[in-house]
């Protein structure tokens, strides 16, 4: 089977709202494609390994951040270092900060009718291409876009435990964190115990030992237009990586900075443009990975992956 191969997550926020969304896009593929709607990550690396030997000409993923990260890692793992079809990122999650920042707007049946559209009729398909991170800490090795620990992972568990997280509510909290670092509230306190470990970049050690937050990026845009990983688009086959050793409300002083796509100059924290990080710590270190938490050891490595070609609108 060439053509289009969708994957969709059954739990995503678009599907559980629309339960009947996958039907409709298996009726649109019609003889053109197939959707699957794995339950497990393991039935997904099987159902990776199917897509793959029967050459498929275009993988679409219908969900959020996390399903990406999750279905990347899948079909990087079943293509065994052979590269990846182009990649439509269908949206249909609570969070679409990947498809956002690279201009893929729609809803996930609209995303689809274009792109059969244009694979129909062999129109031309614009591309945009991002190296994906791998990382080393867990039970195996990840793949995503977006990395962090401490402050970056403590926001976004924070988000999620909402009755209803949205990108709405993410603003929200957004909001009352940058207030509540000003008058150092009990939510800042919540949210920014720091992380104990050590960083090194390319073999250069930081000298901090007590981070806010380390993150780091291969597309630059984050949301709400923050772009504190700029330089990893300046510079293919390298990730941003940024160490923030100051306290809240020195990281809030950073924003309108990150948010213009500028050079940090301040105090306590460290940048580079590496092609690999290595964390390091005496406790175990959990992590997020576009948004999906992660238990880890007390060493996490960060490495720049192979790069996706994702299909434009």
């Amino acid at each position: 089977m060439s053509g289009i191969a969708v994957v969709s997550n059954p739990r995503s926020r678009q599907n559980k709202r629309d339960p009947g969304l996958s039907g409709q896009m298996s009726f649109m593929l019609g003889k053109k494609g197939k959707v699957a709607q794995p339950n497990t990550r393991e039935e997904l690396v099987e159902q990776a390994r199917r897509f793959r030997d029967e050459n498929i000409d275009i993988l679409a993923v219908n969900g959020g951040d996390g399903t990406l990260h999750v279905v990347l890692t899948a079909f990087i793992e079943a293509y065994e270092g052979a590269p990846l079809p182009p990649v439509a990122i269908l949206r249909g999650g609570t969070m679409n900060t990947i498809a956002s920042g690279l201009g893929i707007k729609g809803s996930p049946a609209e995303l689809l009718s274009a792109l059969l559209l244009r694979f129909h009729t062999d129109q031309h398909m614009p591309y945009a291409e991002r190296n994906i991170l791998r990382i080393e800490g867990g039970e195996k090795a990840e793949y995503g876009f977006l990395f962090g620990n401490g402050l970056l992972s403590n926001f976004l568990a924070e988000h999620y435990a909402a009755a209803d997280p949205s990108p709405l509510s993410a603003a929200w909290l957004l909001v009352r964190a940058i207030a509540s670092a000003l008058y150092r509230g009990e939510l800042i306190q919540r949210l920014s115990a720091p992380a104990q470990c050590r960083a090194e970049a390319d073999g250069v050690a930081w000298p901090a030992e007590r981070y806010l937050t380390v993150a780091i990026g291969t597309v630059d845009d984050i949301g709400f237009r923050f772009r504190p990983f700029f330089e990893a688009l300046r510079h293919p086959g390298r990730m941003h990586a940024l160490g923030f050793a100051c306290d809240a409300l020195g990281m809030v002083k950073t924003l309108p900075r990150v948010r213009m796509a500028l050079p940090i100059d301040a105090p306590n924290v460290y940048s580079a443009v590496p092609e690999r990080v290595v964390l390091s710590s005496s406790a175990p270190m959990p992590f997020m990975v576009d948004g999906d938490f992660h238990p880890a050891g007390q060493t996490i490595t960060i490495t720049v992956g192979p790069r996706i070609r994702f299909v434009l609108p």
